[in-house]
């Protein structure tokens, strides 16, 4: 049997990733729809092993790792998840004929990682994106990157995330006659009672814990409705400790935290465990993002510098990254949660390319307004993939 997140990640490698998450949505203007901070991480320990002097320096920073943490993390980390039964991670590197990779950092590199790009640039599109969907089953199905520009080298990654409720919902129609909500007609909302101490509050925010099969959760956090996307999303992010808030189950009935209403009925059996009525949405969500665009929060600003990169124990001749992408979606349904990431840097010669001159007793809690939601490995409270809903899916014509 091999080796389980729980025991190849160090609390310090969590908090490292976490910490990576909150940065890099923090820097956004707006929170994506579907992201993957554990997407970007591992390519950072990647690059860093290749990277000399500052361009090494921001990106062990960024990535909250150590030099020789950052040697072992790829491999520990795709070694742990191939233990999982929910999480499926991989990691490649393909290198076309001009560059001369350093057989030092690719020796360092997990197994049957390395390949080629032919210079074909349709012929490696199809291979990559066939990559890209093997990985991912099948949610994304192309790598993000512009192929018709030079493309030297290419490191990814891919993350993919599946769980089933451990308590199904009901699929429902719903339309909302108040709040931001209201005015879209009919859509497709989800109603399920569970029997666990599921839900915590504070002043300003409320989150729910949805447990899945596979040690995976899926977190909703819905704030007040004067609370900024970012600080619910940093609400949500607290909650991954235990510690955050007080259970649903403190307050008494008439009581209310934000989106909660407590009450009673009468029944003939004795009640044994919390309920939690839970009325919330489904939602299927995708993102396209460049990366380059939040350099500074993940630690690439002098990489994607043609002038200051120095990643000269990755490669012979002097390249930089050119392209910095990720494609992530995400699914909310009756039955359960399901996740994917690709996420992409396009090397280039640093002669390649012209310098770019722009940067692209029942607790009820009602999820009627946008949120923010998590998954997370159960475990280690690892984060995986994150985001927020603007909109419920529109219920289909019948």
């Amino acid at each position: 049997m091999g080796t389980t997140l729980q025991h190849a990640l160090t609390a310090a490698d969590i908090a490292a990733a976490n910490t990576l998450t909150r940065r890099w949505l923090a820097s956004r203007t707006e929170i994506p729809a579907a992201a993957s901070g554990l997407g970007v991480w591992p390519l950072l320990a990647v690059l860093a092993t290749g990277a000399v002097g500052e361009t090494r320096d921001e990106l062990l920073a960024a990535a909250g790792l150590d030099p020789a943490r950052a040697a072992a993390l790829p491999e520990a980390l795709l070694a742990a998840a191939a233990t999982s039964p929910a999480i499926r991670l991989a990691v490649a590197v393909w290198a076309g004929a001009r560059v001369t990779l350093d057989p030092d950092w690719t020796a360092g590199l997990p197994v049957d990682t390395v390949g080629s790009l032919t210079g074909d640039a349709p012929a490696d599109k199809a291979a990559l994106d066939a990559w890209a969907a093997r990985h991912t089953q099948g949610l994304i199905e192309e790598m993000p990157l512009d192929f018709a520009a030079p493309i030297d080298l290419v490191l990814a990654s891919a993350l993919s995330v599946r769980t089933d409720w451990k308590t199904p919902f009901q699929d429902l129609q719903r339309s909302f006659t108040t709040g931001p909500w209201s005015g879209l007609g009919p859509c497709r909302a989800l109603s399920a009672t569970l029997r666990e101490d599921v839900l915590r509050f504070a002043d300003h925010a409320t989150v729910l814990t949805l447990p899945g099969n596979g040690d995976i959760d899926v977190l909703l956090g819905l704030g007040r409705p004067d609370l900024a996307p970012h600080a619910v999303m940093d609400a949500l992010l607290d909650a991954l400790d235990p510690a955050w808030g007080r259970s649903a189950t403190e307050l008494a009935v008439g009581e209310r935290a934000v989106g909660v209403e407590v009450a009673e009925y009468l029944t003939a059996g004795r009640q044994r465990d919390p309920e939690t009525q839970v009325e919330t949405v489904r939602f299927t969500l995708e993102s396209d993002l460049d990366l380059s665009e939040d350099a500074a929060a993940l630690g690439l600003t002098l990489a994607c510098d043609d002038d200051r990169a120095r990643f000269d124990r990755l490669a012979t001749e002097p390249v930089h990254i050119s392209q910095a992408k990720q494609s992530c979606k995400a699914i909310f349904s009756a039955k359960g949660f399901e996740a994917a990431a690709v996420t992409a840097l396009a090397m280039t010669r640093a002669a390649a390319l012209p310098k770019p001159n722009h940067r692209h007793v029942r607790a009820t809690v009602t999820f009627d307004r946008p949120f923010a939601y998590l998954a997370r490995h159960r475990p280690t409270g690892l984060a995986l993939v994150a985001g927020w809903v603007a909109q419920p899916e529109p219920a289909t014509p019948r």
